[in-house]
């Protein structure tokens, strides 16, 4: 059917006019009940678009059904005392801290006997791959929310950077403390304006670097945010700081994989909150990386293999085809767990699915729709149809630069449950306008039904 038909049926449903979709944009609508399981409104719902972020609302799906929403993350540290050696195990974590490093380093040397010269190693080995994937603009890189996938993480791989300039002198602080960490002045000077750029990397060598450039007005102070690579090999250098600093004596020898070693002890457990925190994390404020290191966990634990992107994303594909067979006539792929790919193609009807999916699911439901965001109060939907009641409508959003996406559960003023994915992709810079239609079109839907 064309758009102009489908909008005259969708307006009949609704018992009001519909907001016009523009003539340059291309627009794939879904929206069911979810008691009668009727679809209401169905626009080009089997044509795959780009779908950026709501690939999220996909990956918090497997991960449920994969993971369980209980489960926990173990980064360790183990010991094998007949070779002196310390390993730090990765488990593909997120939002791992330097804090979190600290306190086991200390617990770990209440453990260790009375020796010198121990020798110590990263094992990363649960999760493997690129630390920037395919379809990731490399213009996106130096950006907060593209920071490099790690099989260690510190927070989000952001550091963040302070320049103050107090009576003429300038100074540089940084946090998290990276022990590796290079920071180059380039003709940075007090000067009538701010205007700081940070450039950061090196994604070639993945170690820590950061070019601080510009001017900055005296007596104050601004603040950036800038991706960094090399977290693993950070992390390796903080726990060998702390345990040199409880008075062990150790070295660090590279990469090596714990389960080579016969005799291993874990003296140290550092536990992550329980998943379906972490995706509350993730799907609240959109966290690239947060998805992308949950994609991996679920493809380690599956399939028993170190954690690959590819791996997670066949996965998912999998449940996708369970879930919407029909969609199988689509040209739809997913190329990452986060949505930040443009390779990645969904329908609205695969979207749906998902929501459908995991709303009526009996073991994770309320986990599933406790992970995302509610018009008008947290996270992306913070901002957005403020109009309607807080809780009227909770589900993911998505952006590119020519791309808006959302979908969802939205209760109407009747009590119906609708599951809804809108779709839009646009000329570029009209990002704001897309939002303000969605949320239009999902405010008269709340009205009408």
């Amino acid at each position: 059917m064309s758009v102009f038909f489908n909008l005259l049926i969708t307006g009949f449903l609704i018992m009001q006019p519909s907001p016009t979709i523009p003539s340059s944009w291309n627009a794939g609508i879904l929206v069911v009940d979810l008691a009668s399981e009727n679809t209401l409104v169905s626009i080009n719902s089997e044509i795959a678009f780009r779908p950026a972020s709501t690939v999220k609302a996909v990956t918090t799906l497997s991960a449920l059904s994969s993971l369980g929403s209980a489960h926990v993350y173990h980064t360790s540290i183990k010991v094998d005392t007949t070779t002196n050696s310390i390993f730090l195990v990765g488990s593909g974590a997120p939002l791992l801290s330097i804090e979190d490093v600290t306190r086991a380093a200390m617990e770990t040397v209440a453990l260790l006997p009375t020796r010198n010269n121990w020798n110590l190693y990263l094992d990363p080995s649960a999760i493997a791959g690129e630390t920037h994937l395919p379809g990731w603009s490399s213009s996106d890189w130096n950006r907060t929310y593209c920071p490099p996938v790690e099989p260690l993480c510190i927070g989000d791989n952001i550091l963040e950077i302070v320049v103050a300039s107090i009576n003429g002198n300038i100074r540089l602080f940084t946090y998290p403390p990276l022990p590796g960490l290079n920071l180059f002045r380039n003709n940075l000077s007090t000067g009538q304006t701010t205007a700081i750029t940070a450039i950061g990397g090196n994604w070639e060598t993945g170690l820590p670097e950061m070019i601080i450039s510009g001017t900055i007005r005296n007596n104050s102070r601004e603040i950036l945010y800038k991706p960094f690579a090399g977290a693993p090999g950070e992390l390796v250098m903080v726990l060998q700081d702390e345990l040199i600093d409880w008075g062990i004596t150790v070295s660090y020898n590279g990469i090596r994989d714990a389960s080579t070693s016969d005799n291993l002890l874990t003296t140290a457990i550092m536990y992550s909150d329980p998943l379906w925190m972490i995706l509350g994390s993730m799907n609240k404020w959109s966290r690239n990386i947060v998805a992308e290191q949950i994609l991996r966990t679920i493809a380690n634990e599956v399939t028993g293999q170190p954690g690959s992107t590819r791996a997670g994303c066949d996965i998912s594909g999998a449940l996708l085809t369970d879930l919407s067979p029909n969609s199988e006539s689509s040209n739809w792929q997913l190329a990452d767990g986060s949505g930040l790919s443009r390779l990645n193609l969904l329908t609205p009807a695969q979207l749906v699915a998902v929501f459908v999916a995991g709303a009526e699911s009996l073991e994770f439901g309320p986990e599933f729709l406790a992970s995302f965001p509610v018009n008008g109060v947290d996270g992306t939907l913070s901002r957005r149809m403020s109009d309607l009641p807080a809780g009227s409508f909770r589900g993911k959003t998505g952006s590119l630069n020519d791309t808006c996406t959302i979908a969802g559960i939205l209760t109407s003023q009747s009590g119906r449950k609708l599951a809804l994915a809108i779709f839009l992709e646009f000329p570029q810079g009209q990002i704001w306008r897309a939002r303000a239609w969605q949320d239009n079109y999902i405010e008269s839907l709340y009205w009408a039904l």
